[in-house]
């Protein structure tokens, strides 16, 4: 048990190997050859397109509603919102002018950050294609703290979820408090906001995370699994005043990409601590633990020098249970913004370069 106020140390557990999860690919768009009318086997208008398009707001908090509004010539055309990642354009919403040539596009905002985005009138018979870039921040409402630099990853090469794939987590109902499931939700709810990463809960498990005894260490079916235990019965992992651990099993390499697809990851919490605060009060809180594993799971590692970052390795009672701006800046390296991993780009891990098993103090 440690006093409520003292710094209770985090650490987080990464082993690795190698099975597969399937991904889908990543929508490019239309390329600028196309939108000019320059398209092979189609007969296409030479008239010209204008777009016209507005934000409802340039910047809006997490949630909020925002759409992107505007006219297009030519009669009524489809139109598409279209969204800048690493990789190039993917669509997000669609729409059919009226008879006057408006369209309304919404503007996702699941999830923070810039979004730069296009909203694209494909060519038609009779017309040309023609796109117009449009920008709106989604802010999380709050003022994250702390240096955008203040991250790192939890190996040397590039590790992170496929962010086009809804991630499966199971919990483990031995030892679970009560509070517990209400716990890990929120604490997922955060990481979703700050990734727009996508998780599904898929039922109970018998698997343990990381564990040296007998039995499982990986669901079956589920991405992410979830468990409680103690320093009695998994000493390796929970001894030494502990509060939990987090990170990965197993991973799939995708060369094209250059990383590691994540494919099964792990949290697992110290049932026999006693936290002051059961909830996200503050850095110290049940919630922020849950928080600062569920990063290591997602591929990210500590932030040692800064003590304002849920990712320091030592619960601090004197931050509140936020994301700060080095977690906010990894977390979107390592979320949707970061683009699809897809399937047919990926490999057996055997196939990349080795990763050592780690084990972060």
């Amino acid at each position: 048990m440690v006093a409520a106020g003292a710094a209770m140390a985090m650490t987080a557990t990464v082993m690795t190997t190698a099975p597969a999860q399937s991904a889908p690919t990543t929508s490019t768009g239309i390329s600028r050859a196309a939108v000019s009318g320059v398209a092979s086997n189609a007969a296409l208008g030479k008239r010209r397109t204008t777009v016209t398009a507005k934000a409802s707001s340039r910047s809006v908090i997490a949630l909020e509603k925002a759409t992107v509004t505007g006219k297009v010539n030519g009669g009524k055309r489809k139109v598409f919102l279209e969204l800048k990642n690493a990789y190039g354009w993917k669509k997000v919403d669609g729409d059919r002018t009226n008879k006057r040539g408006k369209y309304s596009l919404k503007v996702p905002t699941k999830w923070y950050g810039k979004k730069n985005m296009r909203v694209l009138a494909p060519p038609t018979r009779r017309f040309r294609g023609d796109v117009n870039k449009v920008t709106v921040k989604v802010t999380e409402g709050y003022v994250p703290l702390g240096a955008n630099r203040s991250w790192t990853r939890l190996t040397n090469f590039k590790t992170r979820y496929n962010p086009c794939q809804t991630i499966k987590y199971a919990v483990n109902p031995s030892m679970l408090p009560a509070d517990g499931v209400a716990v890990l939700n929120e604490a997922i709810f955060r990481i979703e906001l700050a990734t727009g990463l996508r998780y599904k809960y898929s039922g109970t498990t018998k698997a343990i995370p990381f564990r040296t005894t007998s039995g499982r260490e990986e669901d079956k079916k589920a991405n992410l699994s979830v468990a409680w235990s103690t320093a009695e019965t998994d000493a390796s992992n929970l001894a030494g005043g502990v509060l939990a651990r987090g990170g990965f099993t197993d991973a799939q390499w995708v060369p094209k990409r250059r990383t590691y697809k994540l494919t099964k990851t792990g949290l697992l919490m110290d049932a026999s601590d006693v936290y002051a605060f059961r909830g996200f009060e503050n850095g110290s809180s049940l919630g922020a633990v849950h928080m600062h594993e569920l990063v290591h799971a997602a591929g990210l590692g500590h932030a040692d020098n800064d003590p304002l970052q849920i990712m320091y390795p030592y619960a601090n009672p004197e931050k509140p249970a936020l994301f700060g701006n080095g977690d906010l800046t990894g977390l979107k390296k390592s979320g949707r913004d970061a683009g699809c991993l897809s399937r047919g780009n990926a490999r057996v891990v055997a196939e990349g370069p080795e990763l050592t098993p780690v084990n972060l103090p």
